[in-house]
């Protein structure tokens, strides 16, 4: 009996962070559309968009939610509690709060501090408790931050009860290497308390080497866009991930399921409105 390989689960970004490519913007119809395709292909997870962005946002968000059929459905947030109380009207599956980590992101881009996160961090998280919706946190720029920091801020998630922690590499600037230690230390820190993703950009070209390295590594969940679509050079490719590690992971879909997919969703996005 041939060996059963481990189980990882594909977290869609299309319709949040593959609409900030430069040049790619969906209609309303569109991306109701490839929601229903992304469901039909048994994706497991859907990042539906940010319901802070627009009220027309909202509503899209909110037809995904009454139209899917199996996928799980997600919002991303800033940790700002604006952003928390939008999530909260589309009442989705879960919600993904962004938490700068690094100190270029925390002192030199919002021009704040390590306190200002905690603070902003527990409000947030106060929220959504009281919400009964899922959350899911993302760690901004994890690898470009300091340990020690991004540890505090494990250990009052767990506090809370979250189960659910995503590594970005916000920048695109992880190689395979860095991924697998990171990572690793991840896990031990966690003590399989919660389940960790990855989310990777292309700058180096190496989204789909790092993702397949994350997921070795123990990451449970995997960021991907159709056809690798994103800001700057993209993030990991659908069909690309799962053709290069189809033979050591399941992926819930096939390369051919895959390919077809991306087929379909080139039909969708060409079509005359």
């Amino acid at each position: 009996m041939p060996e059963l390989k481990p189980r990882r689960y594909i977290l869609d970004s299309t319709l949040r962070d593959g609409e900030q490519m430069p040049g790619v913007s969906f209609t309303s119809q569109q991306k109701l559309k490839i929601a229903r395709l992304l469901d039909e292909y048994g994706i497991h997870q859907i990042e539906a968009g940010v319901p802070a962005s627009s009220k027309i946002e909202k509503e899209n968000i909110i037809k995904i939610m009454e139209n899917r059929k199996k996928a799980v459905i997600s919002v991303w947030a800033r940790l700002m509690p604006s952003d928390i109380e939008h999530s909260i009207d589309c009442r989705p599956d879960l919600i993904h709060v962004s938490v700068p980590v690094s100190y270029v992101h925390i002192y030199a881009k919002l021009r704040k501090n390590k306190n200002w996160v905690m603070n902003q961090l527990y409000a947030c998280l106060g929220m959504i408790e009281k919400s009964g919706i899922g959350l899911s946190v993302g760690f901004e720029d994890a690898f470009r931050s300091e340990a020690a920091f991004m540890l505090s801020v494990v250990q009052v998630l767990l506090d809370f009860g979250i189960t659910r922690i995503r590594l970005s590499d916000t920048v695109g600037v992880a190689t395979p290497s860095l991924c697998r230690r990171v990572i690793k230390d991840f896990s031990s820190a966690v003590e399989n308390k919660a389940e960790l993703g990855f989310h990777a950009h292309n700058d180096l070209g190496m989204a789909v080497a790092n993702t397949v390295e994350a997921a070795k590594a123990g990451c449970v969940y995997a960021d991907v866009t159709v056809g690798g679509i994103g800001e700057r050079a993209g993030n990991c490719d659908l069909a690309q991930l799962v053709h290069a590690s189809a033979s050591v992971f399941d992926w819930g879909i096939t390369t051919t399921g895959a390919r077809e997919l991306q087929e379909r969703f080139l039909e969708i996005v060409n079509e005359k409105q």
